[in-house]
């Protein structure tokens, strides 16, 4: 890439490693979401459901809606798939008596524990083995990275929705 002892600029290299990461993670999600028989927005919504339960946070549709990028609607049918199937369920909210909570249930803890199972430990092993204080760089980079998208997704979308001769 770089010529004549050129340095490579620091961010093609941090962007060229996302890519090879994103790369490697979708192999993964593949092989797991295939294991559970799940389409992709179902298995994006069991690993969310998964995820808020560790850190011991409620997840209502409108959380899943959010991450998934979809309408509230939209969000409902997934859960109301992800209940007939057996891997989730609805309970009432403590907090809020018109809303609902969605937890997974254990077929849903152990289907997707057992759609990983198999797949590479050794990359789970190099996840761990990164220092907390690096870790917490990587971190705080991918989200200043993804705000500024959010932020600047929003204007672009914009121009883009402008009928086609509202740009001249």
């Amino acid at each position: 890439m770089a010529e004549r002892g050129e340095q490579v600029p620091t961010g093609v290299l941090l962007l060229e490693s996302v890519n090879r990461l994103r790369t490697a993670e979708s192999m993964l999600q593949t092989r797991a979401r295939a294991r559970m028989g799940l389409k992709a927005s179902d298995f994006h919504a069991v690993q969310f459901l998964a995820m808020r339960e560790a850190a011991s946070l409620p997840a209502r549709a409108t959380d899943l809606a959010s991450v998934l990028g979809v309408t509230g609607a939209a969000a409902t049918l997934t859960v109301d798939r992800l209940v007939a199937r057996g891997l989730a369920r609805r309970e009432p909210d403590p907090d809020d008596r018109r809303s609902r909570i969605v937890r997974l249930t254990p077929e849903g803890q152990g289907g997707l524990a057992d759609a990983y199972e198999g797949l590479p430990r050794d990359v789970q092993d190099l996840l761990d083995a990164v220092p907390a204080d690096e870790a917490e760089r990587i971190i705080a980079l991918a989200t200043a990275v993804q705000q500024v998208v959010d932020r600047t997704a929003t204007r672009t979308s914009a121009v883009h929705d402008l009928p086609d001769n509202a740009s001249s």
